[in-house]
């Protein structure tokens, strides 16, 4: 090897450590398995939450999904229906939020679809989160909440071989971090 190259090997040596460095002082992030449970906030409810990197956008199973009107904002009401881990026992929660904007959803094999979005508040370990989700009637999948690669690529290394890797505990008036989309 040449001096010449030799230098240049070790600037790149160096640039790639500097990088990798800054990168993990920057964000150092949760290691997650594919399912984890989150608490609503506020709502002392506990949900298996399917964590996704297929897809772009965090969803929230809701159903009598309505728009509606408050201080001249386009509002959305829903209900969420689904086991409790907490209880083991079904739940509807009503809850509502300021319509976010409408996101298109490519589905293959079918047409695309609009769904209402909107942020709402989710405890995963040991930090409150608000995210984006859009909102569709999940009855006929296993899990209620997905939370996609816009959320996950600023949180979390996912670990596809393992599930409930992590814990709830959080508690109200804890600040909260703002991963939007």
């Amino acid at each position: 090897m040449t001096r010449p190259s030799l230098i240049k090997l070790t600037f790149q040596s160096i640039a790639l450590t500097t990088g990798m460095v800054a990168s993990a002082l920057a964000a150092p992030k949760l290691v997650l398995g594919w399912l984890e449970p989150v608490d609503l906030v506020g709502k002392e409810m506990r949900v298996k939450a399917k964590l996704d990197v297929g897809a772009l956008t965090s969803s929230m199973h809701a159903q009598n999904i309505e728009r509606f009107e408050r201080d001249g904002e386009t509002w959305v009401r829903f209900e969420f229906t689904h086991e409790n881990e907490l209880t083991q026992e079904n739940q509807t929660l009503e809850l509502e939020g300021p319509l976010v904007r409408n996101v298109l959803i490519k589905r293959h094999g079918a047409p695309s679809i609009r769904r209402p979005v909107i942020t709402h508040t989710f405890c995963l370990y040991n930090q409150i989160y608000r995210a984006e989700f859009s909102l569709t009637d999940r009855t006929e999948f296993i899990y209620p909440i997905l939370l996609g690669r816009s959320f996950l690529s600023e949180v979390a290394l996912i670990d596809s071989s393992e599930t409930f890797l992590s814990e709830p505990i959080c508690t109200t008036g804890e600040d909260v971090v703002d991963i939007l989309d």
